[in-house]
């Protein structure tokens, strides 16, 4: 029993939740209250840890510190759901011991209650070394030493002792080390990069050693001076390799300054800027792109001079084709730098004039903005950032930049229905030409004025009364000064009404979410829409007509379900089917909402080691990411606790290993459902099996920027992705994958300054009509692909 439960006299089994151990004071702040004590293992208080509440969806509401007793205390909290964090040095927990919030308890707070929460520490190992120089000796006192996590978020931080010895105690997992004296940075063991570093295994109770030897060192100084030649003091310098920060400097009165002791090594950049100005990379470049590569030798001394460049400006005047000042546009100044963060603005005058005064010399591209924002122009007549003319201002000069400012384009667009011909009213027209190309309208026609010219896409919305769908995009051709017409084509729709309700007690359920999708068309997206409201009914947003099942995303504390017709599945197959007819609103099966229960178990490699951070879900996801999942501890222990007590397919996957169905499928039709009970816990062990498929070949493609996908033929899951970053020569791939089923492919690439292009393997227009690809139980299947 911790000391702050036995010193305020009341028992609580140790983990469990005390809700009004004690009474509210008459003057306390509005709100509720969460306190308690926070401990370690073995029940010895925590002290200056920080404590964090946060609501459901992970918003800040209020933080603490515990106190030389682990004692804390948060008044003032709006009533609801509250978690908690803990972060004791860097060893960062959710109550009750968890690592990760989706497994955290929400605690209900109410107006003016108390709740109470004795918080423990898991067990913790150590991971400690002994860094000495390359003769053997201690490193000197204060050496930073970080411990990063790898298997799991963590920042922990020590220093090293008069002996070259420091210490870590940390959560089981696996962690990298590195090692910071002046501008020195090293990872263990002897490496000048993170790329290198080895990890380290902690294990509860047990000490990892993680000893190392300091790298060879030089140093850089220099002298950096003012426009004129003079030395320019208090200057802020940075030391760079590659994309990382590695040390820091200030120059003194004379202008000189040292970064002390550098690991060697080539590809050091220096940068420098003045009371937090603009800043300016050695020697005299504006980004990093144009900067001085320098090497560092052992024992030596580089030196690195630069002088500040002369600050300079830009102005100009805006006028229209007959001369006229147009006054109150926004002109923006990007400088072309890899990092694109140094800009400037200005707005012109009643006479079109504006000036911008101290800018830094360099290539820039200028644009100029309507006052309601809705156009853009950029320098010399431009319609796109592309196509914008450089403007070179050199140090010390003032660079002219007078603009035209260009008639717009109009564009008359009309909405038909797509079968009869007929006028569809009220909806909205959108152009994605840069600004806000977009106009809204009851009637049949609306007109967009003062659009750039070139080259777009036009695509409508209909009001949200209307059963028609958004149009798909077309192409629309601009001129500048002239009137354009297009016709979108409206396709006509249905809805969905639903109402959820408690199937225990009938009362309607409020923020039950909609989900509709096709079988066979792969897993729920990254989201739903339409909720139930107060007495639990609900309407879809518009649906393409066809056949759909239901998903309900559950309030707490129900469980997620497959609406089916006379109440919740977890399986797709069993869903009730509901025909989503033209112009029409067809009602659902009720939605019988049963209490949640949870899935838990153990993920690990085929030897049997628990695997950290595997994912473990129950829908499959693609691009848009995992919105339906979990992820393992560093125990390999996972946890799913939002599904109704059904049996349900789970997705498990890992870095090293194809995504596969519970019971080892690439089916999730055929995989084996796990039971859940309501509000109990149901154990689910999954190994991953030593041996997968391979699909191998090559990729072809006009981009060198380019992704694939492989589905289930049948239920149309995402079972594997690959990307061209990690492609071979000559745009080889292996993807391992599940094996014995038939793939459908789609690609996507990104052409440079174009927009990205999609297909389907074999010329195919969709998933409906895309190739099947049979993939081998065991061995490889060779593909080659042509995107385009």
């Amino acid at each position: 029993m911790s000391r702050f439960r036995a010193r305020l006299g009341y028992a609580v089994v140790a983990g469990l939740l005390a809700v009004g151990a004690f009474a509210a004071p008459a003057s306390a702040a509005a709100g509720g209250t969460v306190q308690g004590d926070f401990v370690t293992v073995n029940d010895n208080p925590i002290a200056n840890a920080y404590v964090t509440a946060w609501t459901a969806d992970q918003s800040w509401l209020a933080d603490t510190t515990t106190d030389g007793q682990g004692q804390f205390r948060l008044a003032g909290l709006p009533a609801g759901g509250v978690l908690l964090q803990f972060d004791d040095n860097g060893r960062q927990q959710w109550s009750p011991g968890v690592r990760e919030p989706d497994e955290a308890t929400v605690y209900q707070v109410t107006e003016g209650g108390t709740v109470t929460v004795a918080e423990r520490q898991p067990a913790t190992g150590r991971i400690a070394g002994h860094l000495t120089d390359a003769a053997g000796n201690p490193t000197p006192n204060w050496t930073n030493v970080s411990v990063e996590g790898v298997s799991q978020s963590a920042h922990l931080y020590a220093n090293t002792d008069e002996n070259g010895d420091w210490a870590v105690d940390a959560f089981p997992g696996t962690y990298r080390v590195s090692f910071r004296w002046e501008s020195a940075v090293q990872w263990a063991v002897q490496s000048s990069t993170e790329d290198g570093a080895r990890t380290f295994t902690v294990t509860a109770g047990r000490t990892t050693t993680a000893d190392d030897r300091t790298l060879p060192t030089g140093t850089i100084s220099g002298r950096i001076t003012n426009k004129d030649g003079g030395p320019l003091p208090d200057a802020f310098l940075t030391l760079h390799q590659g994309a990382t920060q590695v040390g820091w400097s200030n120059t003194d009165q004379d202008g000189n300054y040292t970064f002390g002791q550098v690991v060697t090594g080539d590809g050091y950049t220096v940068s420098f800027n003045v009371d937090n100005g603009t800043t300016q990379w050695v020697a005299g470049a504006a980004d990093q792109a144009g900067a001085r590569r320098f090497t560092v030798a052992e024992g030596a001394t580089t030196t690195v001079d630069d002088q500040q460049l002369a600050p300079a400006g830009m102005h100009g005047r805006l006028v229209d084709t007959t001369g006229a000042a147009r006054a109150n546009y926004s002109v923006y100044l990007q400088l072309i730098t890899d990092d694109g963060w140094t800009s400037y603005s200005a707005t012109t005058g009643e006479d079109g004039t504006w000036s911008v005064a101290d800018v830094v010399p360099g290539n820039y591209k200028v644009s100029f903005t309507t006052p309601d924002w809705r156009r853009t122009q950029w320098a010399h007549g431009k319609n796109t950032e592309a196509e914008a003319t450089p403007i070179t201002v050199a140090p010390g000069a003032d660079a002219t930049v007078d603009e035209t400012w260009l008639p717009g384009a109009t564009l008359v667009v009309t909405a038909v229905d797509a079968a009869t011909g007929a006028p569809v009213r009220d909806f909205c027209a959108f152009v994605d030409s840069w600004g806000d190309g977009s106009g809204c309208t009851t009637g049949s026609t609306v007109t967009l004025e003062d659009l750039p010219g070139g080259s777009y896409h036009l695509s409508a919305t209909p009001g949200d009364d209307s059963y028609y769908l958004p149009s798909g995009s077309q192409p629309v051709t601009l001129t500048g000064g002239a009137t354009s017409t297009a016709t979108v084509r409206l396709t006509l729709g249905g809805k969905v009404s639903f109402v959820a309700t408690d199937r225990a007690t009938g009362k309607g359920v409020a923020e039950a979410c909609a989900v509709f999708r096709v079988l066979g068309h792969g897993g729920l997206p990254d989201g739903y829409g339409d909720c139930s409201d107060v007495v639990g009914n609900g309407i879809s947003g518009k649906l393409a007509t066809g056949t759909y099942e239901l998903f309900a995303v559950a309030p707490a504390p129900y469980g997620h379900q497959w609406v089916g017709r006379t109440g919740g599945t977890g399986d797709q197959q069993a869903a009730a089917r509901i025909t989503v007819k033209p112009g029409e609103t067809v009602a659902a099966p009720a939605v019988l909402l049963d209490k949640r229960g949870t899935i838990t178990g153990v993920v690990s490699g085929p030897t049997g080691t628990p695997l950290a951070d595997a994912d473990v879900a129950f829908s499959a996801w693609g691009d848009a990411g995992p919105g339906w999942d979990t992820n393992t501890n560093a125990q390999g222990r996972y946890t799913i606790s939002v599904l109704g007590p059904y049996r349900w397919p789970l997705l498990f996957g890992d870095e090293n290993y194809p995504r596969d169905w519970s019971g080892h499928t690439a089916n999730r039709f055929e995989a084996k459902g796990v039971p859940v009970v309501a509000g109990g816990t149901t154990g689910y062990d999954f190994r991953f099996r030593a041996k997968s498929a391979l699909l191998q070949g090559a990729v072809t493609a006009p981009s060198t920027n380019w992704r694939f996908h492989t589905y289930n033929a049948v239920t149309g899951d995402v079972m594997g992705s690959f990307d061209a970053y990690v492609a071979g020569p000559g745009g080889t791939y292996q993807l391992p994958i599940t094996g014995d089923q038939k793939v459908k492919i789609d690609w996507i690439y990104f052409p440079a300054g174009g927009d990205e292009v999609k297909g389907w393997y074999d010329h195919a227009t969709s998933i409906d009509t895309a190739t099947k690809v049979a993939i081998p139980a065991h061995g490889t299947k060779k593909l080659n692909l042509t995107l385009g």
